[in-house]
């Protein structure tokens, strides 16, 4: 399956994984076939992007499921949805049900015997706060679940992950859902939000401070740049400086209003140029070892030309999958089943994953593949 855009979906494509809303009600269903009716919809909802099977069995590579189980996810942002609409209006906040869901994400992830990160959830614009949210918790846990925390440290991280931008509550939705860049102005604004959810967060007795610290200073940088104190080094609290690594991540990698998604690959280029500057280095690092660099099922050109798509991935192996090839350097159609390991590979690496425009010309040019734009 691939992902690709709303802007450039097609009638005749298969929808290959469900879509829902944050109340958890399902938009379309996977196997659904596209057509204009569907994909306008798709844009009248502001949906960015959803994974679409090119009805190819050389290019429909099976990928694995996201690694938070699809109904826990809807049923945790369903939960964190409406925990966020009683506490917009009453300041109050639902702990049973955010505690409830915390451990439900917690036991999920370590039944999970799958140790790479590959995402493949699809957000609306408008739910950002809610699916990011659940994103960073999600890959907050699965670090301190490396690093072997405690299931009573898990529980403090993910519960302080969930919640580290409750501030965001307090802030005007002209500017949290602004279809452009923030002005500098408008950008001060929003960093009050660590602050605000900090204030909202100590107005609930019942919590300890862990959520607290979470929320106030997940903004700080490892060399003391950040906001909204300046701290640096080990003076963050650990959670914070794990939260910091899975919201930058996530943010990356998401589709907003004013800026397209990078694939993971870019995002790491992005992070590791931070080392020791905004991250830490040591969680950066154990980070990225576990994280699908080139996600199954990504197509990719190898630096001898050949096209080929990510079939396997191996922890601490994340730039060196296991590849299908599927054209050659003349994009010719390979039609055995030829796989190469890049980890024992020397001389052939990964030269770049494709853009869709790149994707749908190989499709045209080798597969014959061609999609109506009626």
């Amino acid at each position: 399956m691939q992902k690709i855009s709303t802007c450039n979906l097609r009638p005749g494509m298969i929808v290959a994984l469900n879509i829902y809303n944050a109340n958890g009600n399902k938009l379309l269903t996977k196997g659904t076939i596209l057509n204009k009716t569907y994909i306008d919809r798709l844009n009248a909802l502001y949906i960015p992007g959803i994974y679409v099977s090119l009805g190819n069995p050389t290019l429909d590579i099976n990928t694995p499921e996201d690694i938070l189980k699809e109904s826990v996810r809807v049923e945790a942002t369903r939960t964190l949805y409406r925990a966020f609409q009683k506490c917009q209006l009453t300041e109050d906040l639902d702990t049973k049900s955010l505690t409830d869901t915390t451990n439900m994400i917690i036991d999920n992830l370590l039944h999970n015997s799958n140790n790479i990160i590959q995402m493949t959830e699809i957000r609306k614009f408008d739910t950002y706060t809610f699916s990011h949210s659940i994103s960073v918790c999600v890959l907050s846990t699965i670090i301190g679940i490396l690093k072997q925390y405690s299931k009573k440290r898990l529980y403090e991280i993910a519960f302080g992950a969930l919640l580290h931008d409750i501030g965001k509550l307090k802030i005007p939705l002209e500017i949290l859902n602004k279809n452009g860049r923030l002005t500098t102005e408008e950008m001060n604004v929003m960093k009050k939000h660590s602050e605000l959810g900090f204030f909202l967060l100590r107005k609930n007795k019942n919590l300890s401070v862990v959520p607290m610290h979470v929320a106030f200073q997940h903004h700080e940088k490892y060399d003391g740049s950040g906001y909204p104190r300046g701290v640096k080094g080990k003076a963050i609290h650990e959670y914070a400086r794990v939260v910091a690594i899975a919201d930058v991540y996530d943010a990356l990698t998401s589709d907003r209003p004013y800026k397209s998604s990078v694939p993971p690959y870019e995002a790491y280029k992005i992070m590791v140029k931070e080392s020791g500057n905004h991250f830490d280095p040591d969680i950066l690092e154990l980070f990225f070892e576990h994280v699908a660099i080139f996600p199954v099922g990504t197509t990719v050109k190898l630096n001898d030309g050949s096209f080929g798509i990510v079939t396997e991935i191996e922890v601490r192996k994340t730039f060196t999958p296991k590849v299908k090839l599927i054209a050659t350097s003349k994009k010719i159609a390979i039609s055995e089943n030829i796989s190469v390991d890049l980890s024992v590979e020397p001389n052939l690496y990964i030269e770049k994953s494709l853009d869709e425009n790149e994707i749908f010309d190989l499709m045209k040019t080798t597969f014959n593949i061609k999609f109506s734009d009626n």
